[in-house]
């Protein structure tokens, strides 16, 4: 996603009008680009700016549905609908727990993708993406998450604690604290 944030702001009103606008023939068509696209919702929900924020927040909650998973739909909506203040950890937390019992294959699938994010250019999305790597870990059970490799991401990690921006050298320390405690990780 762009560091521009008119562009960020209009991508997500974009999304969101064709979310929206998706008629019966396209749903199952669109539902595969919010399978593709809903980790940069959910990343972008703690967006910098808080206009794209805001409009990321809209979307997310029209797309959710294009999921297909009632439960999951039911939690996310309890944080999204309402006039409360989001608190983007405890969403992912709650959407975690949900695709934990529910769907192991779409929590793989965000798994993946969010360690890809590790790598953005942008620093904000390098920590939110760590966090929710750890996020996803704490909520899941080690046993039957045979597609995670625990080796790669504390490689990962540990590359992310050496990182330019304090904040990420932060979120990454807390998260490998969190997976290890107790335990000194080689550097």
């Amino acid at each position: 996603m762009a560091e521009d944030d008119a562009l960020r702001l209009w991508s997500f009103v974009l999304f969101g009008i064709l979310a929206r606008l998706t008629k019966r023939k396209w749903k199952g068509y669109f539902a595969e680009q919010v399978r593709q696209s809903w980790l940069t919702l959910l990343l972008h929900l703690q967006d910098p700016n808080p206009r794209v924020s805001v409009e990321c927040r809209a979307t997310f909650h029209l797309c959710v549905p294009f999921l297909g998973l009632k439960r999951l739909q039911t939690a996310v909506n309890e944080h999204l609908d309402g006039t409360a203040e989001l608190k983007p950890e405890e969403l992912q937390v709650d959407i975690c727990r949900h695709l934990a019992k529910e769907n192991a294959e779409l929590l793989e699938n965000l798994y993946k993708s969010t360690i890809m994010y590790f790598f953005s250019r942008w620093e904000e999305i390098r920590a939110v993406a760590a966090k929710l790597a750890g996020i996803i870990l704490e909520h899941t059970d080690r046993q039957r998450m045979k597609w995670l490799n625990l080796d790669h991401l504390l490689m990962s990690l540990q590359f992310l604690k050496k990182d330019p921006s304090p904040s990420v050298q932060l979120v990454a320390t807390e998260v490998l604290n969190d997976i290890c405690p107790g335990r000194v990780l080689g550097e």
